[in-house]
């Protein structure tokens, strides 16, 4: 009834945490890049000492992978570029943030890369004769989208497409060989191997070969 007293005064210190951050939509998408981000939305009470990106083929990808950004320091948004990407890929990104309680991981969100033409190149020829040529070549790469048809385009005048003298050999990845024949004597042939995917037609680089020559043909008169 007289009054209220006090005691003495104390104090504490909450204990801090880690970070908490959230990851920015990936946009900007091509075959071999992406930009994504995140925003440090709380520092967990100590400084966010590291921030970026991390990125996988895997889910849940982490920072112990080589395979991610580092953008800055603190709280607050921030812009990442991805690179280094293959075509028609599904990548699986974390924006991360770093103090001195450990990482924090925002929302992991995905993206595919878009596909390219394949990758193909031609191989020599072998075994020419005056009518006939073994030819071929490698499929290297898909570009991220399935090699439907592959083979060989060959004419007598330079560049040629499938759009003329066109042999399939197969489909997919690897290499090939055929052999061409009912070729013209003594006569040079231009070849480029292809392969399609959905994307389009890609060629090797161009070859050539010029067929054997024969002894002559001769009647007698009567």
């Amino acid at each position: 009834s007289v009054g209220t007293s006090y005691g003495e005064e104390i104090s504490f210190t909450t204990g801090s945490a880690k970070p908490t951050v959230t990851t920015v939509s990936p946009s900007e998408v091509t075959s071999s890049s992406a930009v994504s981000g995140g925003n440090v939305t709380s520092d967990g009470g100590s400084a966010v000492t590291a921030r970026g990106v991390v990125w996988s083929k895997d889910h849940n990808p982490t920072i112990s992978l080589s395979t991610k950004t580092t953008n800055g320091t603190g709280i607050g948004s921030y812009v990442s570029s991805i690179t280094g990407l293959e075509p028609g890929v599904t990548y699986y990104v974390r924006a991360y943030a770093t103090n001195a309680n450990g990482t924090s991981y925002g929302d992991e969100v995905s993206f595919t890369t878009t596909a390219v033409k394949p990758t193909v190149k031609t191989s020599d020829a072998t075994d020419v004769t005056t009518s006939s040529a073994k030819v071929g070549g490698n499929v290297t790469a898909t570009g991220g989208a399935e090699v439907t048809e592959r083979g060989i385009v060959w004419s007598t005048s330079k560049n040629p497409t499938t759009s003329g003298n066109k042999k399939q050999v197969g489909n997919g990845v690897g290499s090939f060989t055929t052999e061409l024949s009912d070729l013209k004597i003594a006569t040079t042939y231009y070849v480029r191997a292809y392969a399609i995917n959905s994307v389009g037609t890609s060629y090797g680089e161009e070859i050539s070969f010029t067929t054997g020559s024969a002894k002559p043909t001769v009647t007698t008169v009567s």
